[in-house]
């Protein structure tokens, strides 16, 4: 089972549908395969019954279903079946033109590992089911229908039309899926933001209340969630950043101490190497022979 979490910032969401039709057969069988994207399906008409990870899900008309990248599955069909789906990616990938829908059989997916969408699961208060329950289902079973219309022409407007009903999509899944509302997501940005924030002002004055004001908080309250998230002080938390950078200037250029001590905000030389001394136990000169490969 998978246990690692994915960041949203670390994977752009931008969906890409690269099948969206009305599926009609009668009385079938798909052997074993995994996915590269997602598939989104709606029971219009017939039995489904659909094997996920060794599970059975039966598929009566007004079900819907969703089977994520990597999952391995099979599909048996009963009567006339009548199912309106959709292939897609949710995340950006610089290489989805390569990608494709595989099929029965395809359950290798190591040769293109680069082109798997993660899985929606696989993100922070998220947990998705193969067999949805949506709260609307009239919202989803319209959503899929108006995809299937826009995307059955090649215009650019119906293009554009169809990749915008699959971002909304994707918000009615997370809204009706999210297990804890949007806090995980909220955690992520004030950190995401805080840190850029002090990076870019590293060699400069930073105050608290210029911290504060940036992130849109009181002073004193800013303090309080500053510490929840990074487990230290604001104050704190900058002389460890000014600290990291200093000894990767240190290990990795020829820099003279003063321009270090100037790069990441120190007020001088001698209150640098005192500052590195006491977090690092050496001097910045030590530490910069100690180095495995030492700059020359």
């Amino acid at each position: 089972m998978n246990t690692q979490l994915h960041n949203w910032n670390d994977h752009p969401v931008l969906p890409f549908i690269r099948l969206c039709y009305r599926f009609k057969e009668t009385s079938f069988f798909q052997g074993e395969r995994r996915l590269l994207d997602y598939l989104f399906l709606y029971m219009e008409e017939g039995r489904y019954l659909l094997t996920v990870e060794g599970v059975e899900y039966e598929l009566l008309p007004g079900d819907f279903a969703l089977i994520q990248p990597g999952m391995l599955f099979t599909t048996r069909g009963y009567g006339s079946c009548v199912v309106p789906n959709t292939h897609l990616d949710f995340f950006y990938n610089p290489n989805r033109e390569r990608s494709f829908v595989t099929t029965p059989g395809q359950t290798n997916l190591e040769p293109y590992s680069d082109l798997k969408q993660p899985q929606l699961n696989e993100f922070p208060n998220l947990q998705l089911p193969v067999k949805l329950k949506p709260r609307h289902p009239e919202s989803f079973k319209k959503l899929l229908n108006q995809m299937i219309e826009h995307f059955s022409h090649n215009d650019i407007q119906n293009v554009l039309h169809a990749q915008k009903l699959a971002m909304e999509l994707l918000l009615l899944l997370i809204g009706d899926f999210e297990t804890t509302g949007s806090l995980a997501f909220e955690d992520q940005q004030f950190v995401t933001k805080m840190k850029a924030f002090i990076s870019f002002h590293l060699s400069g004055t930073i105050t608290v209340e210029s911290m504060a004001k940036h992130a849109g908080y009181s002073e004193s309250h800013f303090n309080v969630i500053f510490h929840h998230y990074f487990g230290a002080t604001p104050h704190q938390f900058l002389v460890h950043l000014r600290l990291e950078k200093a000894s990767e200037l240190l290990a990795t250029t020829g820099l003279k101490l003063d321009l270090i001590a100037e790069y990441c905000g120190f007020a001088n030389a001698s209150h640098f190497s005192k500052a590195f001394k006491k977090s690092y136990g050496l001097s910045p000169r030590h530490f910069r022979n100690a180095q495995e490969k030492p700059f020359s």
